[in-house]
């Protein structure tokens, strides 16, 4: 899963979010309990870095891998899955209407959780909540200097602690917000 995850991010599989190339295909794989888990996490991130949104928005909501899935403790690419996931549920409870309630309630779980694990002294996961923090304030409308110092916080933690591929990510989200809100397309 992992391998074909690291394919897809190069760029040497023809598909983004699904895993088909030269490590696997995911239509041959038989799932366990602990590859289902793998699976969600590794597609949910895929949908994540390529702007997938609705269906890694639509995997955090399926409930029969929850129960796999714990969210306290646990090494590092855990936390990211889980911040890949809140994030995915952030942009479609901004974008989609009908399922907002459902997408608001589970990314302020995983948001509230991730913040108490860095409250807890994780210092890795800082950018994390940072860019949460942001996603958070400009569902709710706060006002928009507000929003865009949040996510301007968020580019600058993230590049600072070495994440460029965060920074790219707060900085693609903090587009989305600009054209969403002001339909800014200078800034």
């Amino acid at each position: 899963l992992y391998w074909q995850m690291c394919f897809n991010l190069m760029g040497s599989s023809n598909s983004t979010v699904e895993l088909i190339g030269k490590a696997m295909d995911e239509r041959e794989v038989v799932f366990t309990s602990s590859v289902n888990t793998s699976f969600f996490a590794v597609k949910t991130t895929l949908c994540c870095l390529f702007g997938r949104y609705e269906l890694g928005a639509h995997l955090a909501i399926e409930k029969n891998h929850k129960r796999n899935l714990n969210i306290i403790g646990g090494g590092f690419s855990g936390l990211m899955f889980w911040f890949h996931r809140s994030l995915c549920l952030y942009a479609m409870a901004r974008k989609i209407k009908t399922k907002k309630k459902q997408y608001i309630a589970q990314a302020k779980r995983i948001h509230k959780e991730l913040t108490n694990s860095l409250k807890n002294k994780n210092p890795n996961i800082l950018h994390y909540v940072s860019l949460l923090n942001a996603e958070k304030a400009a569902l709710a409308q706060k006002k928009n200097q507000d929003v865009k110092k949040l996510y301007n916080d968020a580019i600058t933690m993230s590049a600072r602690g070495g994440y460029a591929h965060d920074a790219a990510l707060a900085q693609e989200r903090f587009a989305d917000f600009l054209i969403c809100s002001e339909g800014d397309l200078q800034e």
